[in-house]
C-alpha cells in the first residue's frame, strides 16, 4: 500500500457493477489535476486573504487550520470506507486541505522567508522524480515493496499519534520538534517514505486500470495521490525549517 487511501484492498471494496464505464489511467490523471487545480486555487485564496489582511501570528489557528484539517481528515475517512463519494468529497477535500496548508505555509513564511516557494519546488522536483523511476521501471511495485512501505508508512503513523497525545500534555521533544541532527534526520526518513508512497500511487493508477474498476475509481486514485503530496509537501516544509534554524 502507498497510504491508507490508496492499497490492494480497494480492488475488493469497489463495486465492480455500477457502471458499463471503467477505470482509466490518464482518466484518474486528468481528476488529479483538477483536484491539483481546486487546491491552488483555493490555497492561493487563503494566502492572499491572509497577507492583504496582514494578520501574521495573530492568524486564528482553529478557524484556518485546525477545523479545516479536522473537517479534511473526517471526509477522507468517509472517503476511504465509501469510495462512491469521492467523485464530490474529493474537491471538498481538496478546498479544506487547501485552506489549512496555506496558512500554515503563511505562518512559515512569515517567519523564514521564500520557504514555501523552495518547499513546492522540492516537492516538484521529488513527484517528477519518482514518476521518471516509477515509468522508466528501475524501481518496480513488488510484494516484498509493498510489504516495506506498509510496515514504514504504519510506523509513521503511529509516530504522529504518540507526538499528538505528548503534545495534549505539553510535551514537545526537542529531538523531533527542534533542529538537531536526529530531528533532521528523523524529517529525511519520513520524506523519504513519503516519497517511495509516491510509486504506489502511480502504480494504483495502472492496476485499477488494468484490473477494470469502476470509473468513480478515478478520482478516488486522484484524491489518494493528492493525500500523499499533501503529506510530501508538509514534511519538506519542515524539513527546511529545521535546516535554516540549524544554520
Amino acid at each position: 500500500m502507498s497510504n491508507p487511501i490508496l492499497n490492494e484492498n480497494m480492488f475488493n471494496k469497489a463495486d465492480r457493477y455500477s457502471s458499463t464505464e471503467t477505470m482509466t489511467a490518464n482518466g484518474a490523471i486528468m481528476k488529479a489535476f483538477i483536484l491539483a487545480l481546486v487546491f491552488s486555487v483555493a490555497a492561493i485564496f487563503t494566502y492572499s486573504y491572509l497577507k492583504a489582511n496582514t494578520i501574521g501570528y495573530n492568524v486564528p489557528v482553529t478557524q484556518f487550520i485546525i477545523i479545516p484539517s479536522i473537517a479534511a481528515l473526517i471526509v477522507s475517512i468517509i472517503i476511504s470506507f465509501k469510495p462512491t463519494t469521492a467523485p464530490f468529497l474529493s474537491v471538498v477535500y481538496s478546498v479544506l486541505e487547501a485552506v489549512a496548508l496555506a496558512s500554515i505555509s503563511f505562518l512559515f513564511n512569515a517567519v523564514y522567508e521564500g520557504i514555501v516557494f523552495e518547499a513546492i519546488a522540492c516537492t516538484m522536483i521529488v513527484f517528477f522524480t519518482m514518476l521518471f523511476l516509477f515509468r522508466t521501471g528501475i524501481i518496480q511495485v513488488t510484494a516484498k515493496f509493498r510489504a516495506i512501505m506498509f510496515t514504514a508508512i504504519s510506523s509513521v503513523a503511529i509516530f504522529y499519534i504518540l507526538m499528538m497525545v505528548l503534545s495534549l500534555f505539553g510535551i514537545r521533544p526537542d529531538w523531533y520538534y527542534g533542529s538537531s541532527l536526529i530531528s533532521i534526520g528523523i524529517s529525511v526518513v519520513i520524506i523519504g517514505i513519503a516519497a517511495f508512497s509516491l510509486i504506489l500511487d502511480f502504480d494504483f493508477f495502472v492496476e485499477g486500470e488494468n484490473s477494470g474498476l469502476p470509473k468513480y475509481m478515478e478520482w478516488y486514485a486522484a484524491f489518494g495521490l493528492m493525500v500523499t503530496i499533501l503529506w510530501l509537501y508538509l514534511e519538506i516544509l519542515k524539513l527546511l525549517a529545521k535546516l535554516k534554524d540549524s544554520e
